[in-house]
């Protein structure tokens, strides 16, 4: 699931990526999410080639990263696969047959975290320690709790688990995923517009808001429940 904007070069490469690596095509959907204005991005997405099966979902550009858990959820909804992975136009998947470590996990209803590379200067490391950027969530736990989060930024979603739950739950699935990030945190690429402006409308303060709680001890109390499950 890919929200993206005016971000072309770094959504092709991206996609390249899983054309190059992905080896059971059959087993994968992409899901693109692009505003309605970005008729660059989606004349681009409607022309790219791909052996993989991509959907396009057109929506309002609302707050750019502070409505992302919308339009993750507006991609879930749409989905046809049993596992649900966030992903960032400027990542690129680097594990070959990433997909076949989904395999041993069908039909158990899992939870499973994907490990985090980047790489700088030639030198491949993991992102930040204890920390997960891109969790894979079962289609069933998605219909379970109706939303994938009610925190604007999804990754932190991962981060509130780890600190709330406890980390002895976690599946990790050994993917490596090659991080470019363009806010120039964890590469020397510069920031972007798109990146830069996006980020001005994101709720800090939801970090503390009520709701957030509620979301993370029903997730406590599901976990808790279901410990298999992570």
């Amino acid at each position: 699931m890919i929200p993206t904007r005016k971000r072309i070069q770094l959504l092709k490469e991206c996609l390249d990526s899983f054309n190059k690596k992905t080896i059971r095509k059959s087993l994968v959907e992409i899901l693109l999410k692009i505003d309605n204005d970005d008729l660059e991005t989606l004349q681009f997405a409607e022309s790219y080639k791909s052996s993989i099966d991509i959907k396009i979902v057109l929506s309002d550009r609302k707050n750019g990263y502070g409505s992302l858990h919308e339009h993750y959820d507006s991609l879930a909804n749409i989905s046809e696969a049993e596992y649900l992975m966030v992903f960032n136009d400027d990542i690129e998947m680097i594990t070959e047959g990433w997909e076949q470590y989904f395999v041993p996990f069908r039909g158990k209803n899992h939870v499973l975290a994907v490990n985090n590379f980047k790489v700088k200067n030639g030198v491949t490391e993991p992102i930040f320690v204890n920390y997960n950027g891109n969790p894979s969530i079962p289609a069933d736990f998605y219909h379970e709790f109706g939303t994938l989060s009610h925190h604007p930024m999804l990754d932190d979603w991962w981060v509130h688990v780890c600190e709330n739950v406890g980390k002895q739950y976690e599946k990790w699935l050994n993917v490596d995923l090659l991080f470019k990030r363009p806010d120039g945190e964890t590469t020397d690429l510069p920031i972007d517009e798109t990146f830069a402006e996006g980020r001005q409308h994101i709720n800090w303060s939801h970090h503390n808001s009520p709701e957030l709680g509620e979301y993370i001890n029903k997730l406590r109390d599901y976990i808790q429940k279901y410990p298999e499950k992570f």
